[in-house]
């Protein structure tokens, strides 16, 4: 299945969705009724809205839409006929980077029963047996084979067991989303969740094949309510409202394993209750005629789920958070990563996440909004995580802000919704909320370029944050002035992140970049053997206010930084002896300390302060040692008179500088290969 062919949900896009000058449903230039649809699918994913037309709507659905009628009849018509319905839809990306419904590939479901405009949806694969008629009528009418080879929901979990293909999906992309169940649906239209599942994958011929450390059965009829399923459009995908997926989730981990009945949750209980007393009984009659104790195999002990602690807001939560949400969406980071994260953004404003294609660097800031409760799924209305693809066009902050339409005299935001953001921001209702923005691909276009405003800004206190949109003498004359001030304050509940990978299509970062933010190498773990599958109760959604953040965040400290003072002033010594513009500033010493006091004391994720200091040097300095031979040869070369390791050796009391090491070393590599380093 290619991912233009994954299946998503959504919903028309209400008011308070609208593009700015535009309505959400309108008569284009081409006569045609166009409409925006919003996602509700999980995880969510960019784009969250797309642009749909009547002509992406399959061939046999019909909408009575009268070209000659006026525009606002029109448009009432259609606004009637979707009211109570669900988009089910694929879309693709067009040359200007505009999502589009695929032609004629949409389709109106009703809204389920229970449903509310706060669900958001799970696409669960679907699996019945290879009798079933609605399902082989349905392979006619769509030339698509399904290939099931069980009869029964036993067969079906047979082949689980065995790792057989168990055939193939419609809509369902393995590579975005790994449910931890799958479905069975009974001829008479029972359904049955079945699972733990660890991993689905795709055969070269399009098989489905399902991974589990355990299978356990429990019926689900009693929230047929809630979901959204018709066979004859798919028959082998279903939308599960997140809150029903997890309490179906919490219940299958906490059966027992190997369960092949069909059970309700409440059924599986009162059985475990009646073995236990049954047990116990056993117990004392042998006890009473003398029995002595077998030896033989223990049986395994039922895996505890694994519970986070939300009574209290501080630093191990967020972090336990974020891997509760990167274990929810199989995702696997090395736990100092989460830290090193966490702690580099409470005390800078900037952070950029570099690494290999495919690492998870934007998955990551999702991760990190989720665990403060800034991207609510639960309700969107509260998301206050803005995605911003960077583009390799972009050549001033114009690009990214906007500009003042002189003709008809107002002010036009840039439509990446950065701008938006930031006048919602510094609003007194929502000063106390944090905001995060994430530049994506940050280095496809030059950073001093588009972000200029921006760096000399974040260094000031934010009482004197102010950003220029245009000048004050247009204030007042502008027809969305007041929506769009000249000036806007920058707080510190707004947070920045990008993402970049380092290849011949983009830019490097200049010294003004590197000063003002934490470059962080994203640490791939082994997955021939560390990709732990961990299995979490469920958590709430914990919304972090900006008190909150305050209060876990130090300004100041009593610790004695003294030898690490020390430290920075030797590497700032050996880097000045190869280049006067080489160096390590008062502000880097500063940003330095910062982070060093607001490390978790409780070494969450097995993060001391002697990994702080590594990642830290490596971090700040070591970005900004790149030049020819001639300059840095001396002291990157570990056999020279004056070198980084003889420094990292008398400080071995401090850290190990592992990572120091490994990049001192890389870059000696690339001296010898290029004569230069970067």
């Amino acid at each position: 299945m290619d991912m233009q062919d994954r299946q998503y949900i959504g919903i028309l896009a209400t008011e308070d969705d609208e593009e700015e000058g535009r309505d959400n449903v309108f008569i284009n230039k081409g006569s045609y009724v166009q409409y925006r649809v919003k996602s509700l699918l999980l995880p969510q994913e960019s784009p969250n809205f797309v642009t749909g037309f009547i002509s992406s709507f399959e061939d046999d659905f019909e909408i009575n839409d009268d070209e000659y009628s006026k525009e606002e009849e029109r448009i009432e018509n259609f606004k009637n006929v979707v009211k109570d319905k669900l988009f089910i839809y694929s879309y693709k990306t067009n040359e200007s980077g505009h999502a589009n419904l695929t032609s004629r590939k949409t389709n109106l479901v009703k809204k389920p029963l229970r449903f509310t405009n706060e669900m958001y949806y799970y696409a669960i694969p679907v699996f019945c047996s290879k009798n079933n008629e609605t399902v082989q009528e349905w392979e006619l009418d769509k030339n698509w084979r399904l290939f099931r080879e069980y009869k029964n929901k036993e067969e079906f979990i047979e082949f689980i067991r065995q790792k057989q293909n168990v055939g193939s999906t419609y809509g369902y992309y393995t590579e975005a989303f790994v449910p931890s169940f799958v479905l069975w649906m009974e001829e008479d239209g029972s359904m049955y969740a079945i699972g733990h599942v660890t991993d689905t994958k795709q055969n070269t011929q399009g098989g489905l094949l399902i991974e589990s450390d355990w299978l356990s059965v429990i019926n689900i009829d009693e929230y047929a309510e809630y979901w959204v399923y018709q066979p004859t459009l798919n028959p082998t995908l279903l939308y599960m409202p997140e809150e029903i997926y997890t309490k179906l989730e919490d219940s299958l981990l906490k059966l027992p394993k190997a369960e092949k009945s069909e059970k309700t949750v409440e059924a599986t209980k009162e059985e475990e209750r009646e073995e236990e007393e049954q047990e116990e009984k056993e117990e004392k009659d042998d006890k009473k005629e003398g029995k002595e104790e077998e030896i033989g195999e223990v049986p395994p002990k039922e895996e505890r789920l694994l519970e986070i602690n939300a009574s209290k807001k501080t630093d191990e939560l967020i972090i336990e958070a974020m891997d509760y949400h990167s274990q929810k969406r199989n995702l696997f980071y090395n736990m100092k990563d989460f830290v090193n994260i966490h702690t580099a953004l409470k005390c800078n404003s900037l952070v950029i996440l570099s690494g290999l294609s495919g690492t998870g660097k934007s998955a990551i800031v999702d991760i990190y909004a989720r665990a403060l409760g800034i991207n609510n799924s639960t309700n969107p209305d509260e998301n206050r995580l803005l995605f911003i693809p960077v583009r390799p066009s972009w050549n001033d902050d114009s690009d990214l802000l906007g500009y003042v339409d002189l003709v008809h005299m107002v002010y036009r935001a840039s439509d990446s919704g950065f701008v938006d953001l930031l006048v919602r921001a510094q609003k007194d209702e929502n000063k106390n909320k944090l905001f995060l923005v994430c530049f994506d691909e940050m280095n496809l276009a030059r950073v001093e370029h588009y972000f200029s405003q921006f760096l000399s800004l974040l260094e000031r206190p934010s009482s004197q944050r102010e950003l220029q949109l245009y000048d004050k003498q247009y204030s007042g004359r502008l027809y969305n002035s007041a929506e769009y001030p000249s000036r806007i304050q920058i707080g510190d509940n707004v947070k920045f992140i990008g993402t970049v990978n380092i290849d011949e299509s983009t830019y490097h970062f200049s010294d003004k970049v590197l000063d003002r933010a934490n470059v962080i190498q994203l640490d791939v773990l082994d997955y021939s053997k560390q990709w732990e599958k961990k299995k979490y109760g469920s958590l709430v959604n914990i919304n972090w206010t900006m008190d909150d953040y305050i209060a876990i965040t130090k300004s100041s400290s009593e610790e004695d930084m003294q030898e690490v003072h020390r430290l920075l002033w030797e590497i700032h010594s050996l880097l000045h002896r190869a280049n006067s513009k080489y160096g390590v500033g008062p502000r880097i010493v500063k940003n330095i300390d910062l982070y060093l006091w607001n490390l978790p004391k409780s070494g969450v994720g097995g993060f001391s302060f002697s990994d702080g200091i590594d990642l830290q040097i490596a971090q700040r300095v070591l970005t900004k040692v790149r030049g020819p031979e001639n300059q840095l040869g001396e002291i990157l070369n570990s056999r020279s008179e004056h070198n980084f390791h003889q420094i990292f050796d008398a400080y071995a009391h401090l850290s190990d500088f592992k990572l120091c090491r490994e990049t001192v070393s890389q870059k000696q590599k690339e001296l010898e290969s290029y004569g230069y380093c970067i």
